[in-house]
């Protein structure tokens, strides 16, 4: 390591602005895994929240949690199943609605059985089950639009009203806040007939037959050919908590997008990193070929330049991580999609340091080209 302290030290602009462009790139890969996560989470924080295995949908190639509808008699036969722990109906449906204070709201009404197991905890007010009409909004509409425990809202077109119970944890499934009401009013907004019933009326019992999804908690052993085989007798889809997280509007095409931009990243990290090293080696021929000349072997020499590099980049990427934590903790507390998962960030710096070290190495290759000779002043 003598030469490559040497060189830190005699080139030491040179390294600095080559430690301020791995900075940033690392920078931009601190920022981006934890936006990244942010968003994923702020796509799917519902689905994440549920202390289930599996959701079963009607029968489809793709399912999706605005096109699927289950009968009374499936989740009744689900229930029943060899290998089911646990069986919760659930609904699904996206609504637009106004506030008392006529604030428009969007919004997606899941409605489960009152004190059911996936019923979200409280932080204010009460649970599901005291009326009827009684509904658990998500944080964010509490925070971001003011909804207060004790507010009616009005669902657009069905005109189906609901008094705010309780507030619970930020919840979204699309990046849409959720609303957690009771099964039976979830089907009598989603199924029955605008303003509900007639005075004096009772809507018929088919109305409170079907459901949008089935949460399901499945024994550890369950095959995946039993499940295909219920599924086949049953019409459903059932998927595991990977795949039912990929069933949400965008979730794909968010994590593609961002996989996509971290391979860029790191084919820039190691193109510029070999960019760099190998205008420098040739800056360095002739102190290389001296060095050979007195008997460095060129492992010695690889040895030092790819400590040198490795230098280079934990100084740049130490800069840019912690710029990286520094912003998106501020990003955090601003409320904004932004989340730390330790294990990705550790797993984006090695891999950035990696590519950093592959471009390096690639370049300095040239050292063992080198011929002693031309430090004794041969011509090229």
């Amino acid at each position: 390591m003598f030469i490559a302290l040497r060189d830190l030290t005699y080139a030491r602009g040179r390294f600095a602005l080559m430690a301020l462009v791995i900075a940033l790139i690392a920078f931009l890969m601190t920022f981006l895994t934890g936006l990244a996560a942010g968003l994923i989470k702020n796509n799917i924080s519902g689905l994440m929240e549920l202390d289930i295995t599996h959701i079963a949908f009607e029968m489809d190639d793709k399912p999706t949690y605005r096109n699927t509808m289950i009968e009374r008699e499936q989740w009744e036969e689900w229930a029943t199943q060899p290998g089911v722990k646990r069986m919760e109906p659930m609904g699904h449906t996206v609504f637009t609605a106004r506030t008392q204070k006529d604030d428009p709201l969007e919004l997606v009404l899941w409605g489960l059985r009152p004190g059911s197991l996936i019923e979200p905890e409280v932080l204010e007010g009460s649970p599901l089950g005291g009326t009827q009409e009684g509904v658990i909004v998500s944080r964010l509409l509490a925070e971001r639009d003011g909804v207060e425990i004790g507010d009616r809202i009005t669902l657009d077109r069905v005109l189906t009203e609901m008094e705010v119970v309780g507030i619970a944890e930020e919840r979204n499934i699309g990046h849409i806040p959720i609303i957690y009401a009771p099964l039976r009013k979830w089907q009598e907004a989603t199924y029955g007939p605008p303003g509900g019933p007639a005075p004096g009326e009772e809507l018929p019992d088919v109305v409170f037959d079907f459901v949008s999804i089935l949460a399901l908690e499945l024994e550890e052993d369950i095959s995946p050919e039993q499940l295909a085989a219920i599924d086949d007798e049953l019409v459903t889809t059932t998927l595991d908590r990977s795949a039912f997280y990929a069933a949400s509007t965008g979730y794909i095409e968010e994590v593609r997008t961002v996989q996509i931009i971290q391979v860029f990243l790191f084919l820039i990290s190691a193109v510029v990193i070999g960019a760099f090293f190998s205008i420098w080696t040739i800056q360095r021929t002739k102190e290389i070929g001296l060095v050979k000349a007195l008997g460095a072997a060129n492992g010695y020499l690889l040895r030092d330049a790819l400590g040198q590099a490795l230098i280079l980049m934990a100084i740049g990427v130490f800069l840019g991580l912690s710029l990286g934590l520094w912003s998106g903790q501020a990003f955090m507390e601003s409320g904004r999609p932004f989340m730390f998962e330790t294990d990705k960030i550790i797993q984006a710096m090695v891999l950035l340091v990696t590519a950093g070290l592959l471009g390096g190495a690639l370049s300095i290759r040239k050292i063992t080209a080198v011929d002693p000779i031309i430090a004794l002043g041969q011509e090229q």
